[in-house]
């Protein structure tokens, strides 16, 4: 159970759904992710260490991707994308790169682009269940609740316990104007008030959209 329910802030997002649980782009999520601390300027230098260390030889995808996301904490986007479209080129099977690059995509509105490089990933490994749910977020942006939903069901069938996925299936249905499936979904993954709350919320996005 679900004790606290967070609005979700994402400017990508587009919808203001105040209090509505719905799970952002997960860039570590698919397979291992590289993280080598918390403080950025430690991050840099453990970076730069390991690319010394192996100037013999071309850098790893853990060492380019932690590069990427060093550039992306920094703001800079598009160093950050060529990263991350080289280690698409060089090292196919590394999926999280591909969610980074769709969240990258996603925060400047390219969602088309966002949807292909989430596809393309899903062709590599077609029942991740974070890339399933993350094209269902590209798909809720999109306004094709319908295309979403069925992304969102997809996740939660591989991995039922997961709670986000299924309230995600509850944003979807709450949006295409099912509330009551939509209210009986999210009362399995957050308090009673808090479920009817969000369904107030998304009857009124769904009224006015």
């Amino acid at each position: 159970m679900i004790n606290s329910v967070h609005l979700m802030a994402s400017k990508w997002l587009l919808l203001g759904l105040s209090g509505v649980v719905v799970c952002a782009f997960c860039t570590g999520g698919c397979l291992e992710s590289s993280r080598f601390g918390s403080n950025s300027d430690t991050q840099l230098s453990q970076a730069e260490l390991e690319f010394q260390e192996g100037r013999d030889r071309p850098p790893t995808a853990k060492t380019l991707f932690a590069m990427a996301e060093i550039l992306s904490t920094q703001g800079k986007d598009s160093e950050c994308e060529f990263i991350l479209k080289k280690i698409i080129r060089e090292h196919p099977n590394f999926l999280p790169s591909y969610n980074s690059l769709a969240a990258l995509q996603m925060r400047q509105g390219r969602v088309n682009e966002a949807i292909n490089s989430i596809s393309k990933a899903l062709q590599i490994r077609p029942r991740d269940p974070v890339l399933l749910n993350n094209l269902g977020m590209c798909w809720i942006v999109r306004r094709d609740y319908e295309k979403a939903l069925e992304f969102f069901t997809e996740a939660a069938g591989i991995i039922p316990e997961n709670a986000k996925y299924r309230a995600n299936m509850g944003v979807a249905l709450g949006l295409m104007g099912r509330y009551d499936e939509s209210l009986s979904l999210l009362k399995l993954v957050m308090p009673e008030d808090i479920a009817e709350h969000n369904l107030a919320v998304l009857r009124k996005a769904s009224e006015s959209l």
